[in-house]
């Protein structure tokens, strides 16, 4: 490994794993075995729930951009009241090309809807959660008041625009095929379908919401579509930690299939 890729006391690293969050934390100490001594990974102040056996994703950064690798939690080790953490390195840091802006050549469906005024403010980027029935009211309660309207989700009733598929994504934006014509800074409301094991509006899971402005567009191949940039706007930390995951393992997955191709 080259200088830059090597782990070293006192990096700090932040540590990517089923819980769609990153958790700050330090190296602490490295033996010569690929193993490394981390302290309390913590987001917001809440500790990172970890157990033996768990693997999860390492990134850490350098000037040239940031680095990914797969750790496994091998050991604990409790010094005083804080709780220290042993990760085996599994694979071999990869660079991403800049620190949020790493591109995976990706296909998806995604639907480009129209934007209103303060969409991203009542956005529910993860599909609206069902709402709970209230109790039961007597006959003269019922009477007395009648039922509350209750506004839909605004992108439950976005009009649909376009139906695309995608070129690749990133954590700041993405790329979408389209025949229809766009123009550099008009905003949408992008439907990305990408929370299922299966890449679809038929795979059942309801898709990513976000907010995007169109950065670029320009002419693919010679089919007489163009390819349209999109940055993304008004996301909240977990919109943003829930793109990284999605992309970072979508990363692992082809750098996988690309092993197997080689071999």
């Amino acid at each position: 490994m080259q200088n830059e890729e090597l782990l070293v006391v006192g990096d700090k690293v932040d540590l990517l794993g089923d819980q769609n969050r990153l958790y700050r934390t330090m190296i602490e100490d490295v033996s010569e075995n690929r193993v490394f001594l981390v302290g309390v990974p913590r987001h917001g102040g809440v500790p990172m729930p970890l157990h033996i056996d768990d693997t999860l994703y390492m990134i850490f950064y350098r000037e040239s951009g940031r680095f990914v690798t797969e750790m496994q939690v091998v050991r604990f080790d409790k010094i005083g009241d804080v709780r220290y953490t042993w990760l085996y390195q599994l694979t071999e840091p990869v660079k991403n090309q800049r620190r949020e802006a790493f591109r995976v050549p990706i296909i998806f469906d995604a639907s480009i809807c129209e934007y209103t005024e303060g969409l991203e403010e009542k956005l529910s980027p993860f599909g609206t959660p069902e709402k709970k029935t209230p109790p039961a009211e007597s006959a003269d309660e019922s009477a007395a008041s009648p039922p509350e309207s209750v506004a839909p989700p605004p992108e439950s009733v976005a009009v649909v625009l376009d139906e695309v598929k995608s070129r690749d994504i990133s954590l700041t934006g993405t790329a979408l095929v389209t025949k229809n014509e766009y123009k550099v800074g008009e905003k949408y409301l992008l439907k990305l379908f990408i929370n299922g094991p299966i890449n679809g509006p038929k795979a059942g899971a309801p898709p990513f919401h976000t907010c995007a402005t169109v950065k670029r567009v320009l002419p693919w191949r010679e089919t007489g579509k163009s390819v349209v940039g999109f940055n993304f706007f008004g996301q909240t930390k977990d919109m943003s930690e829930h793109i990284s995951k999605f992309v970072l393992e979508e990363q692992r997955r082809q750098l996988k299939q690309k092993r197997l191709i080689e071999n």
